[in-house]
């Protein structure tokens, strides 16, 4: 083709082609007539690509011009501040900084950074991203960030609903773990669903119903252990009354306090069911004793803490428990808005090896039917099948009703919002906005750098349900052993496959199954690769495994030898896991193969590998301090001019 007929399709002049292709990588000769038809396509696109970053960068300077100035003309310049956790979804932050997603996700693309909507960057990349555009960033926590957006996405939702029709009540059961939450639940269904829980511990979010003097209530076990509080919490938002379960052998415990913690910042009406009273040792006062401590006083001692005695494994009591509930609901008459499209929220999640993504979801106004259209975080769906607690096919779910539905993409994270869409074209819409929840992307924390004196343990997390992979996740995270810690590279539902195994080959990594079944193709491979694989079914037992571990490898303590120091003075190229760049020795000397971190003001920001060095623009092994270097290093690409790079090598004592 003619460079002539190439600028006419570029829409620009024959000279502007000729000078740009060289910084588009088409070195042509600023000659040239003609170029290679195979090119062609290159070049438009390469074009194109290179036209839309320009546009992009010039509307991010209007955008940082925007929010860095006050909102009155000619005033002063402000910074606005935001809280970012230590990990955030690139579109949350968006919204958190008004700030549109996809010009976002530009931004850090031009940093070297290449993420979806929904992955996640940790604090560090977002605090750069976000000051960079004019913002003034503090540190906050994740969950309540995460818990508030969906808790204040729900209240909008309900909020212009009527609420005129009388509803169950929503009770959550919470309390320490082995003070017989479930078996009071056993009881009160007269089932045994205890006997089925790996060691005796509710390893779910459960939802159920009964029917007492005619009327029903729906009842929410949140797992007791303290691995499960981020799903201990979301059943306290959800609930109308708790029932407290506290052993009368046991009394307060950590759990306990937590569960309290729970239910008076939800301003929940709660009931504390004394249990285990037909125990020997068991001892009623001393309990009420130790909440009358905590300014929780009994009614019978003239407080206002509704007690009830019960022994859950000997049906004494129950029968004036439900009572109890039911006097405390009508004195908060409950009702909701049980026409038009369904909004829910979604407390358990999981996929099914014969049914897919399934979802528990507690309706809470509008009827939930089969063959609604919905949207629930970053998924979209149909329901095709609704089931009941006792897993039972039913037509439609009312206001405080849970079903299981089926029809997902994808298994929607737990507590997020369930909004059903009648609009055909607002659904439609809306959904080519969504990319679904990434369930088995890494956590972006693992880009982190690790303190010279750290041995790291990496794992890898498959679980049966996303709210046990979660809670897995959190309570690895805080186990404390001595210059150790644990990088959880993936976590994701369903069973280990040959990428998982392949994956822990490649990252030196363990992989943990909770509530999953052994494969023997898959046990073989993983022995061929020398690739550990532990299978667990109680979580404390994983907990323990993984700590033994740690203090297994805290022994060995990582020494770097520092071999010398570079000043940065140019960069020559930037791509998206390594940089080539020029600078000067000024200490000891520079090694082939050697290590580096990355010094700004002193401080490391990261660390990546030297992969080749040159001087006088031939392949050395080393070069002396006084000398101009060449090299090319392999790492995150932040390095700039005037930034020291340190050289070492790794040692083990």
């Amino acid at each position: 083709m003619n460079v002539s007929s190439l600028a006419r399709q570029l829409k620009v002049t024959t000279q502007e082609v000729l000078e740009k292709l060289p910084s588009l990588g088409f070195d042509i000769g600023a000659r040239a007539i003609k170029v290679d038809d195979k090119l062609v396509p290159k070049i438009v696109s390469a074009w194109k690509r290179d036209a839309r970053r320009n546009a992009l960068q010039e509307e991010m300077s209007a955008i940082r011009e925007i929010h860095g100035k006050d909102d009155k003309k000619g005033g002063p310049e402000k910074t606005r501040e935001i809280s970012i956790p230590e990990i955030i979804i690139v579109k949350d932050l968006a919204e958190l900084m008004n700030f549109p997603v996809a010009r976002l996700m530009g931004e850090l693309m031009k940093n070297g950074i290449m993420v979806s909507l929904n992955e996640k960057i940790d604090f560090d990349t977002a605090t750069i991203i976000a000051e960079d555009l004019g913002f003034k960033v503090l540190k906050s926590d994740h969950e309540v960030i995460e818990e508030e957006n969906k808790r204040a996405k729900l209240e909008k939702l309900l909020s212009s609903r009527k609420s005129s029709d009388t509803r169950p009540p929503v009770v959550v059961v919470m309390g320490h773990v082995d003070h017989g939450k479930t078996k009071l639940l056993d009881a009160i269904r007269q089932t045994n669903v205890v006997d089925s829980e790996a060691g005796g511990i509710t390893q779910h979010i459960g939802a159920y119903q009964v029917t007492t003097h005619d009327r029903l209530i729906t009842f929410l076990d949140t797992p007791g252990h303290e691995a499960f509080k981020a799903m201990r919490s979301r059943g306290g938002q959800i609930a109308d009354v708790a029932i407290l379960v506290v052993a009368a052998d046991d009394g307060l415990q950590p759990q306990t306090l937590e569960s309290i913690s729970v239910i008076q910042k939800e301003n929940l009406p709660f009931i504390v069911a004394i249990n285990k009273i037909d125990k020997e040792g068991a001892d009623v006062n001393h309990v009420k004793q130790q909440l009358a401590e905590i300014n929780l006083s009994p009614e019978d001692w003239g407080g206002k803490t509704i007690c009830h005695p019960i022994s859950a494994k000997e049906n004494i009591g129950i029968s004036e428990l439900l009572d109890l509930i039911l006097l405390v609901v009508d004195l908060n008459e409950l009702k909701a808005d049980d026409s038009g499209p369904a909004v829910g929220t979604i407390i358990e999640s999981h996929i099914d090896k014969g049914e897919g993504p399934v979802a528990t979801v507690l309706v809470q106004a509008g009827t939930l039917k089969i063959g609604d259209t919905f949207i629930v975080g970053e998924v979209s769906g149909k329901i095709k099948t609704l089931k009941d607690w006792t897993n039972k096919d039913v037509k439609k779910a009312k206001p405080a009703t849970p079903v299981k539905i089926l029809g997902l993409k994808q298994a929607p994270v737990i507590g997020e919002v369930l909004e059903v869409i009648s609009d055909k074209k607002e659904f439609k819409n809306r959904s080519k906005n969504l990319n679904g929840y990434q369930q088995n992307k890494s956590n972006n924390s693992q880009n982190s750098t690790d303190d010279e004196t750290t041995n790291v343990l990496n794992l890898i997390i498959k679980a049966d349900v996303l709210g046990s992979a979660e809670a897995i996740e959190e309570s690895l995270n805080k186990i404390k052993v001595e210059n150790t810690r644990v990088k959880v590279l993936k976590k994701g539902l369903g069973q280990i496959t040959e990428a998982d195994v392949l994956n822990a080959q490649a990252t030196e990594a363990i992989i943990l199954g909770f509530h999953i079944k052994e494969n023997k193709n898959i046990t073989s491979l993983a022995d061929e690769k020398h690739v550990k694989i532990l299978h667990f079914d109680i979580i404390y037992k994983l907990l323990e495994d993984i700590e033994r571990r740690l203090e297994t490898i805290k022994v060995k303590k990582t020494v770097h030898n520092i071999l010398g120091k570079l000043e940065v003075l140019a960069i020559f190229k930037t791509n998206k896991n390594s940089m080539i760049l020029g600078g000067k020795v000024t200490e000891g000397k520079i090694v082939k193969d050697s290590k580096i971190k990355v010094l700004k003001n002193g401080e490391i920001e990261a660390v990546g590998e030297l992969k080749n060095l040159q001087a006088a623009k031939e392949n050395v092994s080393e070069v002396l301090a006084g000398t101009e270097a060449g090299l090319e290093y392999k790492g995150e690409p932040i390095i700039q001019v005037g930034d020291t790079l340190e050289f070492f090598q790794e040692a083990y004592e």
